[in-house]
Order: C-alpha cells, then structure tokens, then sequence
C-alpha cells in the first residue's frame, strides 16, 4: 500500500464528545475540552493507533457546525502528530459535506470519515456521485462509511470497488455483519478481495469483528468501545497478536472485550458512553436513566465503572 491507505490500521476509537453540564435543557451545551484531554492522553497511553473526532460516536449529528469543526481542531492540536486523526464529515447533502471537508483541511490535511444516505436515501448512481464529488472539490482523502444500520442505504461491493479506483477514496469502514455466517460475508470478503492492489484499506465497524476483518485481509477497526481505555488496551493487544500471528490469543482478547461492548451498546450508542464518561448529550439523545429500564441499568454500568473500569473513576 502506499502512504495515503497505510495510516488506515490498527484501533481508532470513535473519540466521544464530552460535554459540559452547562444547559439543562441539553441545546446549548459546551464541549468539555478538559475531560476530552484525559480521554485522548488515555487512549495514547494505552497504544491505539489514530483517533476519529466528530463521528457518530462523537455526536456529529446533534453539535453545531462551530463545535463540529472547534473540537477538530482541538483534536489536531492536542494530539500534536502522536496519533493518526480522520475526522468525521459525512452530510447527507453532497454541498454540505464538501463545506464540511473544506473548513476542516483548513485546519489539517486530514482524511475524513463520510456517510450518506440517511433519510433522502439516494440511488446508487447518486451515492456514487456523492463520494467522487466530496473528493474532487475538496482533495481530501476519503474513508467511506457503510453502516445502513443508521443510513438505510448499503454500499454494494461493485460500487465500493468503483469508488476504490479513485486515488482520492483511501478505505472503509464496513459497519455490517461480516462474521462468520453473516448476511455481508460474502460481500465484505468480495470488497478487500476487489482492492487488495490498490491504495485501499477496510476496516471493521463492528465493535465485536476486529479479528473477523483482519481474518478477512482487513486492516483495524474504528470503535466506540475503545473509548473505554482498558477495551482500546485489548483491542490493541488483540491486534498485535494477530499481526504476530498468535490467531488463537487474538481472538481470545477479542471474546474478553465483549463484556465492555455490550455496555457500550445497552442503549443506542454513545448513550451508555455518556453514562460512562459522565456527561450530558444533546437532544434528542437521553441519558441511561432516562430511558425505560435505565435506572437499574445506570448503576449496572457504574458498578462495572467501580470494579473493572479504574480509569473511568475520575470522571464520577
């Protein structure tokens, strides 16, 4: 591979946006830029290779434009080149994302993270169009996001090889079940089968899959679960094994992690996050406590935070 798709390896958390509790009708909050420092300085330490800013994760739907592109640039300074950072600018409107994408390679020539197709949900013609206009009026390089999970629009492999082909479209994050048995095996293997020669690497979304795509030719994974230092630690872990070729203590720490994944996605995600990290979300994202059955599930995830989560206690 060359320069652009090499950077796209190993465990990138899908950095959470930390928020000050500073509105309580949740419209107006601001970024807590301190705890964001503590949650970056622990992912450094515990070896994860890059970072994503501004994703799902990190409530790019619900921050202001302002915010979206303050906490990028907060991103890019704090982390001063100690990690690898591609920030997240996906829009379902094609103007949107290219405006997006333009303030922030002001900032850096950073890659970025794009989805589409939520809610207009374009035909394949138009998701085509969509990707090779975000990199053709801006030069950044572009990481496709496949999650139709949250899109309702799928990225068939013919069309995610086409938009391999271009040098301005470096990955993917394949946000499907690729396990085993699953319904998008077939179609993920047929992707890094389609790209192997090219400038091109896939990652895995799927907080449960890191050995399943490296298995598969994949590259890493960008996780929300590996916000939680002692998770990103054993994805990491997990990930050296195998690139060791310790295959069997790879997908050991693999099935260890998946305790904290599944706290992670006991509420649609970042929700259990915010209880977590201790902090606010905005509307119409509400705390653990809020939804139905969330008191008993709060403190659940608090005592995990008492018993195996020791990072995590500052902020309680």
């Amino acid at each position: 591979m060359s320069a652009d798709s090499n950077l796209l390896h190993g465990i990138f958390p899908a950095l959470f946006t930390p928020l000050l509790d500073d509105d309580p009708k949740r419209l107006k909050n601001s970024i807590d830029y301190e705890k964001a420092r503590l949650m970056i300085d622990d992912l450094i330490a515990r070896g994860v290779q890059g970072i994503v800013p501004v994703g799902t994760t990190g409530q790019s739907a619900t921050v202001s434009t302002a915010q979206h592109l303050d906490f990028v640039k907060f991103v890019l300074e704090y982390v001063d080149g100690r990690l690898h950072v591609i920030a997240g600018a996906g829009s379902n409107c094609t103007r949107e994302s290219v405006e997006m994408i333009q303030e922030i390679q002001k900032i850096a020539q950073v890659p970025v993270l794009c989805a589409t197709g939520y809610y207009n949900n374009p035909e394949e013609v138009g998701l085509k169009r969509h990707f090779e206009t975000l990199a053709q009026e801006t030069g950044a390089k572009i990481v496709l996001y496949n999650v139709p999970g949250r899109t309702n629009s799928y990225m068939t492999p013919e069309l995610i090889t086409e938009l391999a082909d271009n040098p301005g479209i470096i990955g993917l994050k394949q946000a499907v079940n690729f396990k085993i048995g699953g319904e998008f095996r077939e179609d993920t293997q047929a992707i890094i089968k389609n790209t192997k020669d090219m400038d091109f690497a896939v990652l895995s979304g799927e907080d449960d899959s890191l050995t399943a795509i490296l298995e598969l030719g994949g590259k890493g994974m960008i996780s929300a679960t590996a916000n939680v230092p002692e998770a990103a630690e054993m994805y990491v872990k997990a990930y050296n094994e195998f690139r060791a070729g310790n295959k069997e203590a790879a997908e050991s720490m693999q099935i260890a992690v998946l305790d904290f994944v599944e706290a992670c996605f006991s509420r649609k995600n970042p929700i259990p996050l915010g209880a977590l990290f201790n902090s606010p979300m905005f509307l119409p994202l509400v705390s653990v406590k809020e939804t139905e059955g969330g008191e008993k599930l709060h403190q659940e995830l608090m005592d995990l935070v008492e018993s195996r989560l020791e990072s995590l206690k500052k902020y309680h």
